[in-house]
């Protein structure tokens, strides 16, 4: 059994929908072909009906270097508009942990671990994350101070 074809995975989106159709995701070694023969009505069944129906398409998104096993898997998971620029979908941007881009902690590396410290503002002693109560944002107190036990 040979290598799979390598091609391009594209997801074309409908500029009026068809039904419940918005979207029409394939695949092609030959992309500009392809597109040419969506737009001639003669591409796969959606998007000959689509032509037929005088709905336009504009290609939205590609995934270059893709095999039809990726073009089964991105057509399996659905929601081809949660994929697609032109519903308004943004990729989504990180957002750093709360407590970890506060500034008051301290990053400390130990024997190759990577931890977070931060100095009580009670007994004034540096302690590793865990060790304090992180609902309580607006002071840092250690367990041990507020139970009375400081060490």
């Amino acid at each position: 059994m040979g290598r799979p074809l390598i091609g391009t995975v594209y997801l074309l989106h409908f500029n009026a929908p068809f039904g419940h159709a918005r979207h029409y995701t394939g695949w092609s070694a030959d992309l500009s072909l392809r597109l040419a023969e969506h737009a001639a009505g003669r591409g796969a069944r959606l998007t000959e009906v689509v032509a037929a129906a005088g709905i336009t398409w504009t290609l939205a998104r590609t995934w270059p270097n893709k095999t039809r096993s990726d073009e089964r898997r991105i057509k399996n998971q659905g929601g081809a508009a949660r994929r697609c620029p032109l519903c308004g979908t943004r990729p989504r941007i990180a957002q750093p942990d709360p407590i970890i881009a506060l500034p008051q902690w301290i990053e400390v590396v130990e024997n190759g671990v990577y931890s977070l410290a931060a100095d009580c503002e009670s007994c004034r002693k540096r302690r590793g994350i865990f060790e304090f109560d992180l609902a309580q944002a607006e002071r840092r107190v250690c367990f041990a101070c507020q139970d009375g036990v400081a060490a």
